[in-house]
């Protein structure tokens, strides 16, 4: 059954596609300005200039005194001067399209019929015209030579028999440097417009993505709560134990498993692994491991410790894949005997802290096979320790002594004996606690690498007999 979108993830594609409508409006209008700029703008900036100059050059020849438009030659040749990346051309026109005078590149210059020159300064008339040039492209204007010209005081006064015309060709980069700050400004809008199209766009083919990994995490969620579901409640007493452990995925969830429980023979299991890699992959083979070592029931003998810890190692081969595998400690602490039993698969090696008045002893309960899920046929046998009043048992994963600082030095075992032994006569809680206190300040900034678990429990035997240890798997520091 498909399941429907929460209502913000409905707000959010509504923001999808506003925002692509709003950059779609942006780039319309932004193209439509930056036409108006070249098309309208510059061609007005283009007449204005081209009046501008007809009326310098109407100036000049004033004060020349040159009535005569045939003699405006030098005139010309004077303004063309004075703006030569500016004016491409000047001529002075009869109403026939005759040439009166001229300079600059008349080469490109188109010629004009009567008719022609009627049009273009007739009430219909669009302004400058754009023509292509060897030079760039030019607006060409045409303005009306005032008659006032001839109005002076000349000795002899030429009067023309029709209207004569001033054609001036100026370039269009001439004219639209003018506009360069603000063409600018519209290429960026229009930049930005498709930026933020793009933008958006990605964000909507990739909305799916999202909506999805917002369901992972929150299957994340409810996966780290399960998994902390699984693992006994801290600070809780089983039997003549009591104990406390905490489990720091480096993930959201991970692949270290502890468990704190009573068998049928009132025996107290405690036990702790370590699978390969992080995340849900090693938590997933985490709680088979789990639910299998809770399922093996009571442990009669020796041989059915042994038997159970090979049919797991057994299963772990036939169903996981060689990269993963399982380090495990699994033992059981019987008050009545005062003692501890114990396999351990490949997992670093507990201690057991003893102190008495005389002297402390570190007893570290190594390993008695190998790693689970990799050797089919691997043996495991099972180890036993007395246990004395007051002892504390430490079993940790490798995510405490591996711990790396910025310079990629290692906690290490020595500096985890001695946050052991500064606080021994405290509870479990609190050894716990000032154990990984020590391991965040070892790491600083650094984040940790792979998951950090720890049990404590302090082991208080019914009977205080002094018995043999077994010394062939507990080595003393």
């Amino acid at each position: 059954m498909r399941e429907r979108l929460p209502s913000r993830y409905l707000w959010f594609r509504c923001a999808i596609v506003a925002g692509v409508l709003l950059g779609l409006l942006l780039l319309v209008e932004t193209v439509m300005t930056y036409r108006y700029v070249v098309h309208g703008l510059v061609r007005e900036e283009a007449q204005r200039e081209g009046a501008r100059l007809a009326a310098s050059i109407v100036r000049m020849a004033r004060v020349m005194r040159n009535f005569d438009t045939s003699q405006l030659t030098p005139v010309l040749h004077d303004a063309l001067a004075d703006a030569p990346k500016q004016i491409a051309w000047i001529r002075i026109l009869r109403a026939d399209g005759e040439i009166v005078a001229e300079g600059g590149r008349t080469n490109a210059a188109p010629k004009y019929s009567a008719e022609m020159l009627r049009s273009l300064l007739g009430p219909d008339a669009t302004g400058p015209r754009e023509q292509m040039t060897p030079s760039g492209p030019v607006f060409i204007t045409l303005n009306l030579l005032p008659q006032h010209l001839l109005h002076g005081s000349p000795p002899r006064r030429i009067v023309p028999a029709a209207p004569e015309f001033i054609e001036i060709a100026l370039y269009e980069r001439g004219i639209s440097v003018h506009f360069g700050p603000l063409r600018e400004y519209l290429i960026v809008g229009v930049a930005a417009a498709f930026a933020l199209i793009g933008a958006v766009t990605i964000m909507g083919l990739r909305f799916g993505n999202y909506v999805r990994g917002k369901q992972v995490e929150k299957e994340l969620a409810i996966a780290r709560r399960v998994q902390f579901d699984l693992f006994p409640n801290e600070n809780s007493a089983r039997g003549q134990i009591q104990f406390a452990a905490q489990c720091i995925p480096a993930w959201q969830v991970g692949g270290d498993l502890y468990d704190v429980f009573e068998s049928d023979k009132g025996e107290t299991a405690l036990i702790l692994g370590d699978v390969t890699g992080k995340g849900l992959p090693a938590a997933l083979m985490m709680g088979v491991v789990q639910g299998i070592v809770r399922a093996s029931g009571t442990m009669a003998s020796a041989l059915h410790h042994e038997q159970a810890a090979e049919r797991l190692n057994q299963f772990l081969c036939l169903k996981t894949a060689r990269e993963r595998f399982v380090t495990l400690f699994w033992s059981y602490f019987n008050a009545e005997e005062g003692t501890l039993t114990y396999i351990n698969a490949g997992h670093p090696s507990p201690l057991l802290i003893r102190r008495s008045t005389e002297k402390r002893e570190i007893l570290r309960l190594d390993s008695t096979g190998p790693v689970m899920g990799v050797l089919p046929s691997a043996r495991y046998e099972q180890a036993e320790i007395t246990v004395q009043a007051d002892d504390v048992l430490v079993v940790y994963s490798d995510g405490i002594v591996e711990a790396s600082d910025s310079r990629q030095q290692e906690f290490g075992q020595d500096r985890l004996i001695e946050a052991i032994e500064s606080n021994w006569a405290k509870s479990p809680t609190e050894i716990c606690e000032a154990i990984l206190a020590d391991v965040r300040v070892f790491l600083g900034q650094e984040q940790a690498q792979d998951d950090q678990t720890i049990l404590v429990a302090r082991l208080e035997p019914k009977r205080n007999t002094i018995r043999p240890t077994h010394f062939e798997a507990a080595n003393v520091c």
